[in-house]
């Protein structure tokens, strides 16, 4: 449950950077992402 969650509140961050912007938010949510994997994993 707390894993789906944080995929879904990775998810909106995503959106709402991406809206706000632009395309600065590529790099910053993908070093986020790949850290919220890991713990996961």
């Amino acid at each position: 449950m707390g894993i789906s969650l944080n995929l879904v509140l990775a998810g909106l961050r995503l959106g709402l950077k991406n809206r706000q912007v632009g395309e600065k938010w590529v790099s910053d949510d993908y070093s986020y992402l790949c850290k919220g994997l890991l713990l996961i994993v």
